[in-house]
Order: structure tokens, then sequence, then C-alpha cells
């Protein structure tokens, strides 16, 4: 893709962009399950950095919830 420089895009901890399919890019969590995908023709940094972002922001939202419920 022109402009996308690898490795430059700014994503939370653990996240990661796997590239391996030509077509369609997967942003992995830390885990390594897919939470979003996107076509390696019209990817757009922002747009992926967004979505890391999202999907960091209820993980840990979840994670919150979760140990007030145990106390």
């Amino acid at each position: 893709m022109r402009g996308w420089e690898r490795g430059r895009e700014r994503l939370p901890p653990d996240y990661r962009l796997d590239t391996s399919d030509p077509a369609i890019w997967v942003l992995r969590r830390p885990d390594g399950t897919g939470t979003a995908y996107f076509s390696a023709w019209s990817a757009i940094r922002e747009t992926v950095e967004c979505a890391a972002k999202d999907d960091d922001n209820r993980r840990r939202s979840r994670s919150m919830r979760r140990k007030r419920r145990v106390k």
C-alpha cells in the first residue's frame, strides 16, 4: 500500500497488525484473536489505530467491571 510505513502505526501494547494475507489484514489482540479486518488495498492507518484503541478500551472496561463485581 502506498504511503503505509510498516511498524509506524500507534497501537495499544501487544496489539499487532497481521499482514500475512496479501488481501486482508487482521488486527490482533494480545491473545492473538482477531478483532478487526481490513482490506489491504484500502486500509487507512488512522482507522486501524482507532479500531485497536476502541477494542482495547472495551476490553479494559469489561475487566474493570468484573473486578468490581468480585469485591
